[in-house]
């Protein structure tokens, strides 16, 4: 998967130590709620093992015990400090088992695993009459073109139908171009990766027509006939949302190997290469194999992007703490605003350390 690091960006910008939890919260059972209270008991013991100061427990207590649980299968990612809960997100399938860790960087490879990429999707279910359209907010509207012209045409041909049928065909094409006037709105407002529209051809065809280019080149489109309702899709916007991250991990798998094919020096692999690029903000997209990532930590200073194998390889001075590799490697890169991409079994890459990055320009020798 690709990731956008936006999200976990203010972890960059905040003071720790911090508290990371990674735990389920499905809510599909008649004791579900008291589950719940038991898992975080358990992790919360083991943060307070492992160190935690009672402010930071007592801000995740809140968290945890005052938010409302989605129903259903659900996993739960949070990251706090002593003040408040930096990270709070909600996650469609639970983690294999729950963790809780505690340390001067936040424990990222595992909540990015958990939280995996969002794809933010603007639905539409059209029909003649208009559509119902559901936002990256999840905000739910009803749109037309306010038109009273006739939607229906007649049952049967007659003398003088084809006016009418012409004056139905209008409204038609009326309540797609407000249809999709509104969509264009809420897939450049929202920063929509994926616009998911159902409906039968002749309407999703007359609303392809409508939208602009940047719209319906992200439209994945649904055979339906019924009058669906964006919520009655949800199955199919997984799976259409699915391919876009497919799409996407591929791309930036693929770039990355074609890159290390090169002379140029946009690509690099290791720990200290990575490093070293990472503290440059050269990184545009972190690789990281999560199956063969080593054990071995970083030196990280006050600045996030600060990291390296030893001190002495960081310019600025000041207070240092050390970290996993990868954590430190994450957090530099979304410091920078870079992306990460997480790699798979399959890939045919190689990834020294398990870890290498495309550049946005060259570092070192290469230079």
């Amino acid at each position: 998967m690709v990731m956008r690091t936006d999200w976990i960006r203010s972890l960059a910008e905040s003071d720790g130590p911090f508290a990371t939890v990674v735990m389920d919260a499905t809510h599909d059972t008649a004791d579900a709620t008291e589950q719940y209270r038991l898992r975080w008991r358990d992790l919360r013991e083991r943060l307070a093992d492992a160190g935690a100061d009672d402010a930071t427990l007592g801000v995740l207590d809140d968290a945890v015990t005052g938010a409302t649980v989605p129903d259903g299968t659900a996993g739960r990612v949070l990251v706090a400090n002593a003040e408040r809960v930096l990270v709070d997100r909600h996650t469609e399938v639970p983690p294999e088992r729950g963790t809780a860790s505690w340390g001067g960087v936040p424990d990222l490879l595992p909540i990015l695993r958990a939280a995996g990429e969002q794809v933010p999707t603007v639905v539409v279910a059209i029909d003649n009459a208009g559509g119902r359209v559901r936002g990256v907010d999840g905000a739910l509207e009803t749109v037309d073109s306010d038109s009273s012209g006739p939607v229906h045409k007649a049952a049967t041909a007659g003398p003088g139908e084809g006016g009418a049928d012409a004056r139905v065909e209008e409204t038609w094409k009326r309540n797609a171009q407000a249809v999709a006037e509104r969509v264009d709105k809420l897939v450049r407002g929202g920063n929509a990766a994926l616009l998911v529209v159902a409906g039968d051809a002749p309407a999703r065809a007359r609303l392809r027509d409508e939208l602009t280019p940047a719209a319906a080149e992200i439209m994945a489109e649904i055979e339906n006939t019924g009058g669906t309702v964006p919520e009655q899709v949800d199955d199919t916007v997984r799976a259409a949302a699915d391919e876009v991250r497919e799409q996407r991990r591929s791309t930036a798998v693929t770039s990355f190997a074609t890159a290390s094919g090169r002379s140029d020096g946009l690509a690099v692999t290791g720990v200290p290469d990575v490093a070293a690029a990472a503290r440059a903000h050269a990184v545009e997209t972190l690789l990281i194999d999560p199956a063969a990532v080593p054990g071995t930590e970083l030196v990280v200073g006050a600045d996030p992007t600060a990291v390296a194998e030893k001190a002495d390889d960081l310019v600025a001075g000041g207070p240092t703490t050390a970290a996993p590799a990868p954590d430190a490697l994450i957090r530099a890169v979304a410091a920078s605003d870079g992306a990460v991409v997480l790699t798979e079994p399959g890939d045919d890459v190689t990834l020294t350390d398990g870890v290498g990055a495309v550049l946005r320009f060259p570092v070192g020798p290469a230079t």
